[in-house]
């Protein structure tokens, strides 16, 4: 974000529709929309002193560090170390992606491969009866979630403004 740009204080409108840009799969890891529309609501939030939404904003783009909400679970699958997929762990596939929009509009292209710890692993292997290497992340699963975010932050925004006029 360039200087000048940081100095302007989006409007609301602007900020909402910044939120309903699509782009095909490609050209959205190459724009990164969500990244740049989630800047505008954090200046925004600031601006107009939405402590809490501030800081939601700042967790969806950076990531979290406390535990995600619902809505941030995704499917994942496993692979061994030969990078084959292991089967029968469907039970154990939902997981809480705590990454940064900024990080997962880049992984949009080519998914996201997690080295997930070593405990995890081996209860994975032991319970599969094949040694689980990572867990991965498709790119339309994150394509999906990506969605998700957009309408979560959309909605909040609108219920904080509604909430401040009424």
């Amino acid at each position: 974000m360039s200087v000048s740009e940081s100095r302007i204080v989006p409007c609301i409108e602007d900020i909402l529709a910044s939120l309903e840009v699509r782009f095909e799969l490609e050209e959205s890891s190459l724009k990164l929309p969500l990244t740049r529309s989630l800047e505008k609501c954090l200046l925004f939030a600031e601006a107009n002193k939405y402590a809490d939404l501030n800081e939601l904003l700042k967790q969806e783009a950076y990531g979290y560090s406390i535990p995600a909400p619902n809505y941030r679970y995704v499917q994942l699958s496993y692979f061994d170390v030969g990078g084959q997929v292991v089967n029968g762990l469907s039970q154990y596939s939902s997981y809480p992606l705590v990454t940064g929009v900024n990080k997962l509009e880049l992984h949009l292209k080519n998914g996201l491969t997690l080295m997930l710890p070593k405990q995890i692993l081996a209860f994975l292997s032991k319970v599969s009866g094949r040694e689980v290497d990572t867990g991965y992340v498709s790119p339309p699963a994150i394509s999906n979630l990506l969605d998700i975010i957009r309408h979560e932050i959309a909605s909040e925004i609108t219920q904080k403004i509604s909430k401040r006029t009424n």
